[in-house]
């Protein structure tokens, strides 16, 4: 049964239908984005998960329902389940002018409002999916305040207490407060956006209960517009609104399919880490990965973050031919700096590395590949080291890394996450 209560601390994502990288040839392709959401468990993280984009249908003027040309779907949806039974999985409506102007005539008609709820209802029931999602931002947000209450209304009415309603604004626009009150289970703010903040909600009349901030990992002007350290951190900060301290009720990243989907996908995984608590140390093995491929491929560089010791580590592979690429995830956590890329031109055979113990736990504090050592020293905050030599056996290279992360409390106060066992993967 649905109540507003369902979803208090948790974990979403919006997902579009891009298909990254370039060399992959359909969502089912071994090397696709998609694929990667299934073998990195990034769904296991998750609680909910707005899946985009949705369209009205009015092939039937006088029976609209939603449409989605997002041939990943039911691939979605079946790996998703499949991995987590309790997601709650949503639909998205797009915001175009196009919807925009569909919706006005839906909405003045009663009779064709209403089976346009119950045939969304019934669309979400025909593709094993929990709930209504719809990106409230201009043009969608020049409905009236009536509109928009008569249409919340309408779908309350049609999904009873089986499907949910989930509002993703950009905008108090339009919003009628009381109809979002009464029907709307999740509000996924656009606090990303620079438009809006929770306070402007709560002053349009918006229960701050039922406010949930919205991260962003995507890539803006180049570069991730912030990490799930620094989303973590506003979450848990909440916001104020006339005078009052709330927390938010959830949080939701945008995005994790970008064509910077490793990064969104990693720091997806590393936003549950920070906000569930978890386990202090996780494994990782990107095995999976490469044995999921269909053509043999060789790493081409490694990125390396650090500070005083290894802060995360994340590997890229191409094919000899160098047509054909296959991304990683990001391990470890988001503190020290992102150090230049290694580039690997004929893969890599050997590599080193120096473990010791650092404010209690043991890490590790060097890594050596190509010649290149990040952090460059040895920091003195690390005692009892011990070197390693990772080599591949005879006619094999190293094609990818497994692992283990570590959740590090810090002498001085504050946390991390850490890079704390390494291994190779042959090929």
């Amino acid at each position: 049964m649905t109540t507003q209560n369902n979803f208090h601390g948790a974990i979403g994502a919006w997902i579009d239908s891009e298909l990254h990288p370039t060399g992959a040839t359909s969502p089912s392709s071994p090397n696709s984005n998609f694929v990667s959401m299934k073998l990195n468990h990034v769904y296991a993280s998750l609680d909910y998960l707005c899946i985009a984009w949705f369209d009205v249908d009015m092939t039937n003027p006088q029976q609209p329902t939603i449409s989605t040309t997002n041939t990943g779907l039911q691939m979605i949806v079946a790996d998703a389940q499949a991995q987590n039974p309790n997601i709650k999985l949503f639909a998205t409506l797009a915001w175009t002018t196009k919807i925009y102007l569909e919706l006005k005539k839906i909405i003045h008609n009663p009779t064709t409002l209403d089976a346009f709820a119950n045939n969304i209802a019934t669309f979400l029931g025909n593709n094993k999916m929990n709930g209504f999602d719809i990106d409230w931002e201009s043009p969608i947000s020049n409905l009236s305040h009536t509109e928009c209450a008569d249409w919340l209304n309408a779908l309350r009415k049609a999904f009873g207490s089986t499907y949910f309603i989930s509002l993703s604004p950009a905008t108090t626009a339009g919003l009628d407060a009381t109809a979002v009150n009464a029907n709307c289970d999740i509000i996924n703010l656009q606090t990303y956006s620079g438009f809006t903040s929770a306070s402007d909600f709560v002053s349009i009349g918006i229960n701050p209960s039922l406010l949930g901030f919205g991260a962003k990992f995507e890539n803006q002007n180049g570069t991730p517009y912030q990490n799930a350290l620094q989303a973590y951190k506003q979450y848990v900060a909440g916001f104020t609104a006339n005078g009052k301290s709330y927390a938010y009720n959830t949080i939701i990243n945008w995005r994790l399919d970008s064509d910077n989907w490793p990064f969104e996908q990693g720091q997806q995984l590393l936003l549950n880490q920070y906000i569930k608590g978890g386990p202090n140390s996780v494994p990782f093995d990107d095995g999976a990965i490469i044995q999921a491929q269909s053509t043999p491929t060789v790493m081409q560089s490694v990125m390396v973050r650090s500070g005083e010791v290894v802060d995360a580590i994340q590997a890229s592979n191409q094919n000899q031919a160098g047509t054909y690429v296959v991304n990683m995830l990001q391990h470890g956590g988001d503190s020290g700096s992102q150090n230049p890329t290694i580039n690997l031109p004929s893969g890599l055979t050997q590599m080193s590395y120096v473990t010791g113990n650092w404010y209690g736990h043991q890490v590790v504090v060097q890594i050596t590949i190509a010649g290149v050592s990040y952090p460059s020293a040895i920091s003195h905050s690390v005692s009892g080291t011990a070197s390693h030599t990772i080599q591949a056996p005879a006619g094999k290279t190293i094609v990818a890394f497994k692992g283990s992360t570590q959740y590090a409390l810090l002498a001085g106060g504050g946390f991390t996450w850490v890079l704390a066992a390494i291994d190779g993967v042959y090929g």
